[in-house]
């Protein structure tokens, strides 16, 4: 009863004060955790000439996260999911708040933002007319607290546009015993010039911060699109210039393609990340290096309670030394229907200890270079079917995972966890149903 109470509490001053109101409710059948749990999403906003406000959150009990006042609501915990203010200006859009993150690349396997849409504080700035693309977006990755180091992200990319094509540079710098980082945010020099530039003692401090950088291309047509992804973590000159000295690779790459239809879309992707790629890179632990992961964790679980790691990747969900492949039909009528087939591969990875289970890294290119693997194979269908006010849907996800990917205990000087393949198989199936209603 007190969670409805709790719904009927927050979406009241949707009526009061005239905004749109949504309110979605979905019952899990299965969710590979548990049976039978619901998600409730309300939201409400408000819209007038170049001014938006919107505020929605996650109320669940899907066993996915730790419950967040379980003496007053038992096994539910809450998530943001948009919450803020977007201003518009012409060709130019401001946000902050606490808001779902995503690439500039739409794609299941975008590599600097994952795809499953976080949700972070963040301020954006973004400018985008016929010929130019820029944005440049701040996230809060965590405060100093519970374990926890003061962290943020700054993310970049620019793009120039001709006819169909758009190219584009694509960066992000993450930093830590600070906030926010001003510089990074307002300076429109890629990150990297700017990390250089200030190692000196001109601002009385030496930042030992990590830069991600690459690029983007996309092609779109009237029948069909392109896009292209590459995402290098620390790039290393010695590749070229002192060949002989130990480099490793970290890279991770994207492609996809959309032919479409009058109402049926077929789509392709594939992705794939060397080993180490999104992995913290030293075993120094003065610099705080274990901190320099493009991750928004520095553990594998929260009070006991494990997380997965694609919630732990702020890039390319599914991490790295892996290779992913997406077969995927869309239907799109009076009724939309949607379908894939997925494989995944993936070797061992660890979000938060660097070099994996080693001191050191393996030189050069690493990419499932191990005599076990975890294999993945997912099916997927969902349907979806508006009534005016009113939507109903369905979704679903069945598959099998052989050698699943399990926590193991590193012997490293570390000694932190980490990912590796097993001798277990996983059977799974994700069953829900979705009601929604917009006022």
């Amino acid at each position: 009863m007190k969670k409805f109470l709790f719904i009927l509490i927050i979406s009241f001053p949707a009526f009061l004060f005239a905004v749109k109101f949504s309110l979605t409710y979905e019952n899990s059948l299965y969710n590979g955790i548990k049976y039978f749990s619901n998600t409730f999403i309300p939201e409400f906003s408000y819209t007038n000439n170049n001014f938006s406000f919107i505020a929605s959150m996650k109320l669940s009990n899907d066993g996915k996260f730790l419950p967040f006042y379980p003496q007053f609501y038992g096994d539910y915990y809450i998530k943001i999911k948009n919450a803020g203010i977007v201003i518009t200006q012409n060709n130019l859009k401001i946000k902050f708040g606490n808001f779902e993150n995503y690439d500039v690349i739409d794609s299941p396997y975008s590599l600097f933002i994952s795809s499953l849409g976080h949700s972070k504080p963040e301020v954006s700035i973004k400018y985008e007319d016929s010929n130019f693309l820029y944005e440049s977006r701040y996230i809060l990755v965590t405060y100093n607290k519970n374990g926890f180091i003061d962290k943020g992200v700054n993310l970049k990319y620019y793009a120039i546009k001709i006819h169909n094509f758009t190219f584009g540079f694509e960066e992000a710098a993450v930093y830590v015993h600070r906030i926010f980082d001003f510089e990074y945010f307002s300076n429109p020099l890629p990150n990297f010039f700017i990390q250089i530039y200030r190692i000196n003692s001109i601002y009385g401090n030496s930042f030992n911060d990590n830069s991600l950088m690459g690029g983007f291309a996309k092609y779109k047509s009237k029948y069909y699109n392109l896009y292209g992804q590459i995402l290098i973590d620390d790039f290393n000159a010695n590749r070229f210039f002192n060949p002989e000295h130990n480099t490793v690779d970290k890279i991770a790459w994207s492609f996809g393609s959309t032919l479409m239809f009058k109402k049926i879309n077929l789509k392709l992707f594939h992705a794939g990340a060397t080993k180490y790629t999104y992995q913290p890179s030293s075993v120094d632990e003065s610099s705080n290096a274990f901190y320099y992961g493009y991750t928004y964790y520095n553990t594998l679980e929260l009070n006991n309670f494990p997380i997965d790691y694609q919630d732990i990747y702020i890039g390319y969900k599914y991490g790295e030394n892996n290779l992913a492949f997406m077969v995927e039909a869309e239907y799109i009528d009076k009724i939309k229907l949607n379908t894939a087939v997925e494989l995944v591969i993936s070797g061992t990875k660890s979000p938060i200890n660097p070099w994996t289970d080693k001191d050191t890294f393996n030189p050069n290119f690493n990419l499932l270079n191990e005599p076990k693997l975890e294999k993945s194979v997912f099916l997927y269908f969902s349907v979806l079917k508006k009534f005016d006010i009113i939507s109903l849907g369905f979704n679903s996800k069945i598959g099998k995972i052989f050698n699943v990917l399990k926590k193991v205990d590193a012997n490293d000087a570390n000694g932190l966890p980490y990912f590796a393949p097993s001798n277990e198989q996983k059977n799974i199936l994700e069953l829900s149903v979705l009601f929604k209603i917009e006022i």
